[in-house]
């Protein structure tokens, strides 16, 4: 799990017609920049060559644009990520939080900066990162595949393949060693602000 968080980290009946990549994600990125909060319930499937079943977890994620992203795992374990610029914060089940930074985790900064281009839209952080394809209507349903430009998200990351509509619906994550995770989002809302609990985990 930790290391998907990583990798994360490494954060939605007529035929399709294609779009360009950068338009859909210029214009999520175009729409959230009006949402400066972005909650969603999510449930990841992760899939390994180790395990016979996958492990699936179950949690919420909130997205504050100035503050960043709140990864907490409700299911089966209870554990919290804040995943900021350059730091990754992890938080148990009795609130102990314990502070990474990129000097302890290798990658982290790059991996945060994936993460949070995903979830915004940011067009050119993702194609400073990625090569980008993408089929759909950026309004209504649209796919969109990244494939990684830089050796140092390849030796994490082989694909990700994004789907949704007003927003991020799922993602699909393939990475370099052959596990797969797949996250589906659902209950998608928008909000102005924190809430004060949301507050308190952001700043720990």
């Amino acid at each position: 799990m930790r290391r998907l968080i990583l990798i994360l980290l490494a954060c939605f009946a007529a035929p399709l017609a294609a779009a360009p990549a950068d338009d859909i994600a210029s214009r999520l990125g175009a729409r959230l920049e009006q949402v400066p909060v972005l909650r969603a319930e999510f449930v990841q499937s992760k899939t390994m060559a180790a395990f016979k079943k996958p492990l699936v977890t179950r949690g919420r994620l909130v997205f504050a644009r100035q503050q960043g992203v709140l990864w907490q795992i409700e299911q089966p374990l209870k554990l919290a990520y804040v995943l900021q610029e350059g730091r990754m914060l992890e938080i148990d089940d009795s609130g102990v939080a314990q502070a990474r930074t990129t000097q302890d985790v290798p990658g982290i900064a790059q991996v945060g900066r994936i993460f949070r281009a995903l979830l915004g839209g940011q067009t050119k952080a993702l194609a400073d990162l990625f090569d980008c394809t993408s089929s759909g209507d950026p309004e209504r349903a649209w796919t969109l595949i990244l494939v990684p430009r830089t050796p140092q998200v390849a030796q994490f990351i082989q694909r990700i393949t994004l789907s949704g509509g007003r927003h991020v619906d799922s993602i699909r994550i393939e990475e370099a060693g052959g596990d797969t995770a797949t996250i589906r989002f659902r209950q998608t809302s928008e909000a102005m602000e924190l809430t004060a609990a949301e507050r308190n985990l952001f700043g720990k």
